[in-house]
């Protein structure tokens, strides 16, 4: 099994994440607690579905 941290995907969502909390911080008071709390928590969640698909021993195609 390869790790997920060597997955192209991985690493590509990884790298949006970065962007993300990057971009965020510039955010308005107002949008920063709202849309950028939602945007990080949703990526967040995407990482550990791919970890969780890649961890699971029976994987469907």
């Amino acid at each position: 099994m390869v790790l997920y941290s060597d997955l192209p995907l991985c690493r590509d969502v990884y790298s949006l994440i970065l962007k993300i909390f990057e971009y965020t911080k510039d955010f308005l008071r107002a949008y920063k607690y709202t849309l950028g709390h939602d945007l990080k928590r949703d990526h967040l969640v995407l990482v550990r579905s791919i970890y969780r698909a890649n961890k699971a021993k029976s994987k469907n195609p």
